[in-house]
Formats: structure tokens, sequence, C-alpha cells
């Protein structure tokens, strides 16, 4: 802002400094003599103001000046000197007055008679067509004799400024200065029509905005000139438009400037600029509605505010990226504001345009001018360099891109519609087989012979036509020596002046193709046998079942026999040998019509479709003749097979694809259980297939149970006979829950648990919601004694049990020492190595183990010797009967003995009533369990005994 401070200081040092006082009244008569050359009359000059009405003769008589600082349009001002000649020669002068648009000027010469000698009226509304061409102004020539004295008055009548220059010249004087200003006129003409010309030029070659305006600024300002020089005085009735022409150029001088100064500094707000626009027009339309005197003042306003807030955006919004553009565009203005000084001072004043001050005035307009240019040059140098610096990074970005294309591990090319290569990049030609682009672009003549298929290329083009573009197109491709091979293929049509072109990028997919491949294979073969596998053939003969039209579909299901011979004695290596062999030989005896997978480890599954179900059970048979022929050797040993076949009709379309696989499944179970190595037809009325039927079908309630939570956990209090009860000792029960509430025994469901393996599960259950409950009732729990739960031979030798257990016992802080874990005795003798390693496991621990439905097994006293057990449950067929029967009543006995002397409690099971509980305790025994002590009732409802 310092710079703007010292140029507002240095213009209003010039203006002030070049108007000159203007005073009112001034000496009253002129000098001449031999040496005169020039003087302003208003400097020697009484001032007087007048009615329109009156005359000179009212000027001589003295008219009262009172009324000298008002003037209205019904008034005109009176100029009167006398002129003094005190040399002895002629003196031949010419009053000269620049000033055209005059309503009514009167120049009157008097003698010292007050007589008129000569006399001159002007109206610029008629015009006069004496005046001098091509500088016209208003002259009066006349000459003074020796020492003749004559008195000068002129009257001025006119709407707008009647303060002006006038001057009497030496008549050889003016005609220097005539000479001198036409001169001038014609260099300042020619000046500015060559400014002009060059940004008109320029602006055509190089199309910037900026020279455009300017050019158009030239033009005015040649408009302007003509105006100054009087140019409409050619058209005599225009003379009195002077003022409004000057107010329309001068507007239409801010516009262009505007437009000048917005293309400069281009982060001037949108409303700013509007302001640029709109305050030169609404001035301009508001003079056409005022008088010359109140328009010229309007318009040099204007050209004054306009010209600050020209500076003002150009410093506010000054260019970021060349500051010399601002300090170039505010030196501009500086010189426009000392040249509007001299107008100024013309129009105000008693300046007059000698051909020194026209020299002084047309330096400051035309250097404002040149450093408009400048600033304008400024401007586009930094625009330019703009544009080389992105053109520089756009040739870096090509030459980036180019490093890219040719380096790319992707093929790049570019040919026309027709298929001819314009274009590649090395990864293309190693795709294809070529050594370099060269020998790519000479050798092939057309992209069509890279398509393995012709065809491949005409569906590419009709797809790119109408989507624009392809992406990830996989198309089997052939190599320069003829190979095969697939390409993933993404293109896009670009189109010009030459044509319509393709850009593609291929990439060589040939190995992910193959693993593609590999992957479906394997996702619907066994990887072993390499038939189908038991995901692909569900889904094939689900199919099948689904279509009413199939005729005769039927299923077998094949399970090896002593399969697992092989397996457990030679290893699984072995075994895989043994089953790729077995699925070959199946294979090799089927008929036409069938599918074989494999449904498991030595589980197999053939459907056959359109075959009568007698050719499908004598295919069986001939299966089950050539497995039992086969001879399996393996290490110097050989082994013979059997197969067990179930065979099932599928023609109910009610019956889905996993019941038929069921029923196929149950048939093959009954040919294991009627002797192997036989076929089994499905037949529902069969009694030993409906038991089955039902078992698959607790194998499924089961499985629902365990999602949907429809367990429910029972207990069974144990009442202690040889001391009084001091806490909660009971058994862990398990229920199952229908969907429609009714409840269920364990005898019903837990056998098929069992023999399906899913009582690991259940076992789990069993103690997480146990130990949950018990953590959730900490009451119940400090009164505690021993929670038993049950557990089964498959939870034993499960590793994973144990460590689920442990978890368990942290998860929900039980004490070890208030649950006893129960064993049935015949799966503690079966599993004997697993039982004990658990039992030592958590003995350590402080759980304590209960030997359940002891008696009931083979060798159990030998056995109970090796179990760290401390609680004996002498099962209740010894219990139940033993009142009426002695044999029984020496059983418990002995029982009791042995586990006694072993230092074991014992319970007595199936207790029925007060007699036996009071015969159990006389023998010794330490807890009775049984209805006759309490029924089982459910967890969530405890009630202490």
């Amino acid at each position: 802002m310092t710079l703007t401070k010292q140029v507002f200081t240095l213009m209003l040092w010039v203006f002030v400094s070049l108007i000159p006082s203007m005073r009112v009244f001034a000496a009253p008569s002129l000098h001449i003599d031999e040496s005169f050359e020039r003087a302003t009359v208003n400097e020697h000059a009484t001032v007087t103001l007048a009615a329109n009405s009156a005359t000179y003769f009212d000027v001589l008589r003295g008219i009262s000046a009172t009324n000298r600082l008002t003037k209205t349009s019904h008034q005109r001002l009176w100029l009167s000197t006398t002129l003094q000649h005190t040399s002895y020669s002629d003196v031949p002068l010419v009053l000269n007055i620049d000033r055209l648009n005059i309503d009514d000027l009167q120049i009157y010469l008097l003698d010292d008679s007050e007589r008129i000698v000569r006399s001159y009226r002007y109206q610029a509304s008629k015009g006069d067509y004496s005046l001098p061409q091509p500088i016209p102004a208003i002259r009066l020539p006349f000459t003074l004799q020796p020492y003749q004295n004559m008195r000068l008055i002129i009257g001025v009548q006119d709407k707008g400024l009647t303060r002006f220059p006038i001057v009497i010249w030496e008549r050889d004087v003016l005609k220097q200065h005539d000479t001198n200003m036409l001169t001038l006129l014609g260099a300042v003409s020619g000046m500015l029509s060559l400014i002009a010309f060059y940004f008109l030029f320029s602006y055509v070659q190089q199309r910037m905005p900026t020279r455009f305006w300017l050019t158009m600024s030239s033009l005015v300002l040649l408009a302007l000139l003509f105006l100054t020089q009087g140019g409409l005085s050619l058209w005599p009735s225009l003379t009195n438009a002077i003022e409004m022409a000057y107010v329309v150029c001068f507007s239409m001088l801010l516009l262009c400037i505007g437009k000048v100064t917005h293309h400069l500094f281009e982060r001037i707000p949108f409303v700013l600029r509007g302001v640029s626009y709109v305050v030169p027009i609404a001035v301009t339309l508001y003079s056409f509605s005022l008088d010359g005197y109140t328009a010229t003042l309007a318009i040099l306003l204007l050209m004054a505010a306009m010209g600050l807030y020209h500076v003002l955006l150009a410093l506010i919004f000054r260019d970021k990226d060349s500051i010399a553009v601002s300090r170039t565009y505010t030196v501009a203005w500086l010189f426009f504001f000392i040249f509007y000084a001299f107008v100024v001072s013309n129009l105000f004043g008693d300046m007059v345009y000698t051909f020194e001050y026209a020299i002084v005035m047309l330096f400051f307009l035309t250097t404002g001018f040149m450093c408009f240019g400048f600033a304008v040059i400024t401007k586009e140098r930094s625009l330019n360099q703009k544009k080389l610096s992105s053109q520089a990074q756009t040739i870096e970005n090509l030459n980036h891109f180019y490093d890219l294309f040719r380096n790319s591990a992707e093929g790049h090319y570019t040919s026309t519609w027709e298929g001819e290569l314009i274009s590649v990049n090395p990864a293309m030609c190693k795709v294809f087989g070529y050594d370099n682009d060269e020998q790519m672009l000479d050798e092939a003549v057309s992209t069509k012979a890279f398509y393995a298929n012709p065809e491949d290329r005409h569906i590419l083009l009709g797809e790119i036509s109408h989507q624009g573009h392809v992406t990830g197109k996989e198309i089997r491709g052939k190599r320069r020596d003829g190979s095969e091979f697939w390409f993933s293929l993404s293109c896009q049509i670009r189109e010009n002046s030459n044509g319509r072109f393709l850009f593609g990028s291929i990439i060589d997919i040939t190995e992910k193709k193959q693993s593609d491949l590999s992957l479906q294979y394997l996702a619907t073969h066994d990887s072993l046998t390499g038939v189908y596998n038991r995901r692909q053939f569900e889904s094939e003969f689900k199919a099948k079942v689904a279509e009413p039209s199939t005729p005769h579909t039927c299923l077998l299901f094949l399970d090896l026999d002593r399969f697992k011979v092989v397996n457990d004695t030679c290893g699984h290596k072995a075994g895989d040998v043994l089953i790729k062999d077995i699925a070959r030989l199946i294979e090799n005896t089927l008929t036409p019509n069938a599918l074989l997978a494999r449904l498991g480890g030595d589980e197999f599954g053939i459907v056959y479709s359109g075959v009568d179900e007698d050719e499908v059970y004598l295919n069986a048979i001939r299966i089950l003749n050539a497995v039992q022929a086969y001879r399996f050797m393996w290490d110097n040993r050989i082994f013979n097979l059997g197969v067990s076949i179930g065979m099932v009709v599928c023609d109910d379309t009610s019956i889905s694809s996993g019941n038929y696989l069921s029923m196929a499944d149950a048939a093959c179970y009954f040919a294991k259980e009627q002797g192997r190595n036989q076929v089994h037809k499905y037949n529902k009325n069969d009694e030993s297939m409906q038991r089955y039927q039902r078992e698959l079908d607790w194998v499924s309630s089961i499985n629902l149970a365990l999602e949907e939570g429809r367990f429910a956990l029972y207990y069974q209090s144990l009442r202690p006979l040889n001391k009084p009860n001091d806490g909660h000792y009971y058994e862990v029960l398990l229920r199952l829950q229908e969907a429609d509430g009714r409840i269920v025994e364990p005898a019903n469901f837990l056998p098929t648990a069992e023999r399906f393996e899913m009582n690991v599960s259940v076992d789990k259950w069993v103690v997480t919601n146990t130990f949950k409950w018990l953590a959730e009732n900490p009451e119940h729990l400090a009164q505690l004694k021993r929670c038993s739960i049950n557990l089964n031979c498959h939870s034993l030798a499960d590793r994973d049990f144990t460590l689920f257990i442990l978890n368990a016992f942290e998860t929900y802080g039980i004490p070890y020492n208030k649950i006893c874990f129960e064993v049935i005795e015949s799966v503690a003798i079966i599993k004997m190595e697993d039982t004990l390693n658990f039992m030592q496991t958590f003995n350590r621990l402080g759980c304590s183990f209960a030997l359940d439905d002891f008696g009931s097994g083979f060798s159990s006293y030998s056995y109970l010797k090796s179990l760290p057990v401390s609680l004996v449950k002498i099962d209740g067929m010894f219990i139940k009967d033993m009142l009426d029967d002695s044999v029984d009543t020496a059983m418990v006995a002995s029982i009791n003995d042995v586990a006694k002397a072993m230092g074991m409690q014992t319970v007595g099971e199936f207790v029925e009533n007060d007699a036996i509980m009071a015969q159990l305790g006389k023998m010794g025994i330490d807890f009775a369990q049984g209805y006759g002590v309490a029924k089982p009732m459910p967890l969530s409802e405890f009630v202490p005994l």
C-alpha cells in the first residue's frame, strides 16, 4: 500500500501545480508591442454576468457585478478588456477560441470613441463553414495601429462550460503554432493508429482477449482525438453534441479498460467486475438527461472515481505469479491521472493547448498507454511461462507414460478398426512370440491373425461398437509359431479426423486359465479318484430328481467292506491306492448312462438315468462280483474286499434328493447287517428299514435341538444314608424338548446320538449349560457338595474334549471338587486307556469320578482296581428286587464290600421305596438314588431335598 500512497500524493501534487488560480477579477487592460506573441484574455479582462437580454452597451455602462459568482441558463458571461498598443509599428493579431460548442458567442472591437471596429457572432447550432481545417477554431483577425487602443468585449452564453481560454495570438506565431499542432496531430493519429493496428494484428495471431480490448481502447482514443480537434465541425448541426459524444467515448474507454483489468487480474470477483460495467453505463445513460455542464462534470468525476477503483482492484487482486503486472498497471494510471489534470486545467482554468503543453500531455498519455501494453505483455509472458511449464510437464508426463508404455508388463497396442497394427510395446511382442516391435509391425499384417477363432474378433468389435469399450474379455489367441494360448483383452475405441482406432492392452492368462480350469475340476471332482465329488453328485442328482420327464432314475449307495483293515494295517497311503483302484474298477463296470461319485472315505454313489431298475440291479451285482474278485497287494500282503450296496428307485417326485440319499444309505446299512457283500433294495414297508429311518429322524432332531437350544437340564437328588444331609447331592440328567413342547426321555435319542457319534456335542452342551447355571446361582453353588455329570466313551477319547472341559472350568469359575464325572462301566472297560488319561487329568485338579451301572459288565472287579474312581454306583437291576431275591442282596453286599475295601463310596440306584432304602442303609451303602428318594425335576426349578 506504500506504492499507492506515493502514487496518490504525486497525482495530487501534479494536479494542484498545473491548475492555475481561477480569479474572477483580472487586470482591465492588455499591453501589446512588437515583441508580443500570445496572451490569454481571461487573465486581463473584467468578467461580468448579465441578463441574456443585455448588450455590450450595458457592459460599457458598467452593469453591477454583484452576481459574478453565479450563472444560470438565462444569463450571459461578458469579458471586457482594453488592448493598449505601445509600439510604433503595426501588430497583426488573431483572437482564437478552440471551443466550438458555444450556443451564442459575440465579439466586439471598439475604438476609443466606443465605435464598433470589428464584430463577430458565432452560434454552434448554425455552424460556420469558414472555420479553418483540419484544426478548426473560432478566429477573429485584426490589426493594431501604432499607439492605438481598442476595447475588446466578448459575450458568452452557453448551457455548458462558459469559462475556457480565449487567446490573442500574433498572426505569424499562430501560423507556426498551427503548423506545429498539425504535425503533432498527424504524429499522434499515426501513433494511435499504429498501436491499434499492432494490437489488432497480435490479437488475430494470438487470440489474447486483452489485446483486443487494447485495440478497442486505441480506437476510442482516436475518436476522442477527433472530437478534441473539432471533428464534429464537419457537420455543424452536431457541434452542440460534443459533450454527449465525450461522455459516450469516455464511458466506452472505461468499459474497454475494465475488460483489460479483468483479464489482467483474474481473481477479481464477479460482483466487483460488474461494478466496472454497470457504473459507466448508468452514468452515461443518466448524462443524457443533464445539461452539457453537469454532464461534463459527471464524466470527469466518473473518470477519476473509476480510475481509483481500477487501481484498488489491481493492488488488492494482484497477480501473485508476477507482481510487475500490478505495478506497471498502477504506473499507467498515474500517467493517466497526470494527463487528466491537464484536461481539467484546460476546462476549468486558463491553460492553453500550446505545442509545448500538447507534447507534455502526449507524453503522459502515450507513456500510460505503453505501460498498459507492457502490463498486458508481462501478463501474457507469465501466462506463456505457465503454459510452457504446463507443456513441459505434459511432455514429461507423456515421456513418463511412453516409458510406462514401453516397459509395461502388459501388452499395449494401437490398431485401426480394420485391424492394421500401428504401434506395439515390447510386452506385446513377447506375448505373441515376436523378437521386437519392428518385426511384429512388419510381419503381422492384421490383428485378425492373433485370434484362434476368427469369430471372436467379430464378436469383440460388436461389443466395442455397442459399449465403446470392453474390459477383461478372455479370448483364445494364437502366437507367431501357431501355438494357442489364452489372453485377457481390455480395449476402447477412439475417433478422430483420420478414422476410428482401437487402443488395447493384453495380458497372457494361460496359467490362470489352466488354474481356473483345474480349480473348476477340483470343485466338481474328487482329487484322489478323479470321479465326481459329493457336492457335484448331490447337485446332479438333485437336478435329475427334480425333472419329472427323466424316466427310471435309480440310486446306488456303495460302502466297502473290510477297507478299515487295510487302512489300519498298511497305512493311509495303501488305503488311498486301494480307493483309486476300486473307483477305476467300478467305473469300468458301469453302464453308459451312469454317473459315479465318491461320497466319503470308502463310500460311493451311482445315479442311473433312463435305465430300467432290473438292469440297474444287474449292474449292481456285476459291481459286487468285480469288487469281490479283486485282490489288493501291499507289502507282500494280499487283501480281499467286499462291498455293501443299497439301491433306491427314485419314482416319487414329492421326495427330495436328500431323502433319497438317506434311503439309499439305510438300504446299504441293512445290506451290511444282513451279512455284508450284497445288494439290498430299499422298501419303505420293511420294519427294520423303518426303524433305521426313525434313527435318522432322531439325528435330525438332535442337530436341530443343538442349534435351537431345545435341550433341557434336569436333576435327580441323592440322599446320604449314613449321615445327615449336609448339602446338595444330585445327578444332572438331559431331556429333549420337541417343537410342540413335549419332553423326550434320553433313552429315546441318546442311543442314536452314540451310534452316530453325536454324543460329544451333546456332552459339551450339558457341561457348558450346567456350569453356566451354577455360575449364575452362586448361593446354590456354595451349598453344592457334588454335581454328577455323565460322559460318553466318545467324549473321553476326544482329545479336544479335555481342553474344552478345562476351559469351561476357567470360564465359569466352578470349583473342581464340586464336580463328579460319571462313566459307564462298560465304556470305561472298552476305552480303558482314554478313560484312564481323562480321569488322571481331572483327578489331579480335584474332580471326582463315579463308575456307573457297576456289576452289569464283565470282569468288573479286575478293572475297578485300575481306575481312579471314588464312587461306585451299583446297577439298579440288583437293587430293585433285592428284598425278594437273596442273590441280588448278596451281589449288592459283595459290591459294597469290595468298594469299601478300596476306599470308595457306593450309591444304590433304582431305589423305589423306603424299605429298600432302609435295607441299603443297614448294608452300609452311602447314598440312595431313585424315585423313592426324589423324581427328576428341571434344574432351573431346583428344590433342596
